[in-house]
């Protein structure tokens, strides 16, 4: 009786022993697999040298084809005028519009000119930021340059896309500032109709007036596009 007693008590005390033995193991074998997995690396280097002409904004006077070089003056509010400008596309990673100038004769007038941003390369590009230049009002002679700054603060800069679709936005310069923009993206062989707008601020309704001629420079405008939105 006492020795059935006695290979019961082994019996479980063995299966007790190999239970344990195989927690242990298993519990040695999770800790091997992760030690193993903390100190697995891959290295690798790609090196990716993108065809620059894959990816090209351009100006262009023309909405069907790129045609740069003179930039007509558009339109002017009463005997306003405006010079032509000039497209330069000579540099396709830095195309540029330079010569904009227009002359006013009262303090209610604006020049505008219309011309088109087309992407010629090979992604739908997105408008991702644009950047506005100083603006700096500087007399004539017989002109009194504190009634000068004093105008200068009412004269302002737009640049409108697609001006014929009214939920499209307009981009007016109020002090030398940086536009971020999301959500404007521009297909492959696109055209878009683009707008630069010169003027006293039309809400304005006591537009300051000077004493004589002066001079209003605008800085570099700088569109930056690129291949993704995000």
């Amino acid at each position: 009786m006492n020795s059935k007693r006695t290979r019961k008590r082994y019996n479980k005390n063995t299966k007790i022993l190999i239970i344990m033995v195989l927690m242990i193991g298993v519990i040695g074998l999770s800790i091997g697999f992760s030690a193993f997995s903390k100190n697995l690396d891959i290295n690798s280097t790609a090196t990716v040298t993108p065809d620059p002409s894959d990816f090209k904004i351009l100006f262009s006077s023309s909405k069907d084809s790129v045609v740069d070089g003179n930039l007509e003056f558009s339109w002017g509010d009463g005997t306003a005028t405006g010079s032509t400008a000039t497209i330069d596309n000579n540099d396709p990673s830095h195309p540029k519009i330079t010569g904009l100038k227009a002359t006013f004769t009262n303090s209610g007038q604006s020049a505008a000119w219309e011309f088109y941003v087309t992407n010629q390369g090979k992604y739908t590009a997105y408008l991702k930021k644009i950047e506005f230049g100083d603006k700096t009002c500087t007399a004539k002679p017989g002109t009194s340059q504190d009634l000068v700054d004093d105008a200068c603060r009412k004269i302002e800069f737009l640049l409108s896309f697609n001006l014929s679709d009214s939920s499209n936005p307009n981009y007016l310069r109020d002090v030398a500032e940086t536009r971020t923009i999301t959500n404007h993206p521009l297909a492959k062989g696109v055209f878009e109709p683009v707008t630069i707008w010169i003027g006293n601020d039309y809400t304005n309704t006591d537009a300051a007036v000077a004493d004589g001629d002066f001079d209003v420079t605008f800085g570099d405008i700088t569109l930056t596009y690129s291949s993704s939105d995000s």
